[in-house]
C-alpha cells in the first residue's frame, strides 16, 4: 500500500501535536503524574487559558486524556508510549549531538593550509 494518504496524514498530525515545545513540557511534567490545568500553568508560566489550549491539541490527537473529578479536570498522558516516542527523538537527538561534535573536533585537528610566498 503505497502512499496511504490518510495514515501519513494522521501521522503528521501527531507530530504536528508533539513540534510544540510547550506541549513537550506539558507531556514532561504529565509523564511524572496526573495535573489539573492550573498546575499545568504554575509548572510552565503560561496563562490557564493557554495551557488549556494545548492541552485541547494534545487531547485531539490522542495523547492526553482527561479525567473529571467534580469541578476539575486531572489530565494524563493516554499511554506510556506517548513518553518513549518522546524519548526515542531524545536519544536521535542526542545522537546527532555527538556526530556533529566529533565533526567538530576532527575539523579542529585539521591544520589549515598556508599560502607559500613566491
Amino acid at each position: 500500500m503505497s502512499g496511504d494518504p490518510v495514515r501519513f496524514a494522521f501521522f503528521a498530525e501527531v507530530f504536528a501535536a508533539l513540534a510544540h515545545p510547550k506541549r513537550l513540557e506539558i507531556i514532561h511534567h504529565l509523564g511524572e503524574r496526573q495535573h489539573t490545568a492550573g498546575e499545568l500553568a504554575e509548572l510552565t508560566g503560561l496563562s490557564k487559558a493557554n495551557v488549556s489550549q494545548h492541552l485541547s491539541v494534545l487531547k485531539a490527537r490522542g495523547l492526553v486524556h482527561c479525567d473529571k473529578c467534580g469541578t476539575f479536570c486531572h489530565y494524563r498522558l493516554t499511554s506510556p508510549q506517548v513518553l518513549e516516542t518522546c524519548e526515542i527523538v531524545r536519544q536521535l537527538i542526542l545522537a546527532q549531538m555527538d556526530l556533529a561534535s566529533a565533526c567538530r573536533r576532527q575539523l579542529a585537528e585539521v591544520v589549515p593550509l598556508r599560502k607559500t610566498s613566491s
